[in-house]
């Protein structure tokens, strides 16, 4: 998993897009790329308080991105949920960025 997620941090720039639908990491390289979406967290979604620039993942388009590391590095579907969580974690810490200018 670590070659896979070097592989990921080489190759895969992430960028942050804006919409009227919300907010968007876009992870792009030569051969492919994957997509998640942010929508701002509404009052209603948490019982805690929201600050101002809180986004939440409603939906994410990884499938090119998975077909071309199974390709690569022959990965299974045991291995999905693992690229997945990487991608997640990724994106928030690139909208976080974003917001806090890396605080």
């Amino acid at each position: 998993m670590d070659e896979i997620k070097k592989f990921l941090m080489e190759k895969f720039i992430p960028t942050v897009e804006e919409d009227k639908n919300g907010m968007k990491v876009v992870f792009r390289a030569e051969m492919t790329e994957g997509t998640i979406w942010f929508e701002r967290a509404k009052r209603g979604w948490s019982r805690k308080p929201i600050s101002t620039n809180t986004y939440i993942i409603v939906d994410a388009d990884m499938v090119h991105l998975l077909d071309l590391l199974n390709k690569y590095f022959n990965l299974t579907e045991d291995h999905y949920n693992d690229v997945r969580k990487f991608f997640i974690n990724m994106g928030m810490d690139v909208i976080d960025e974003y917001f806090n200018g890396g605080e």
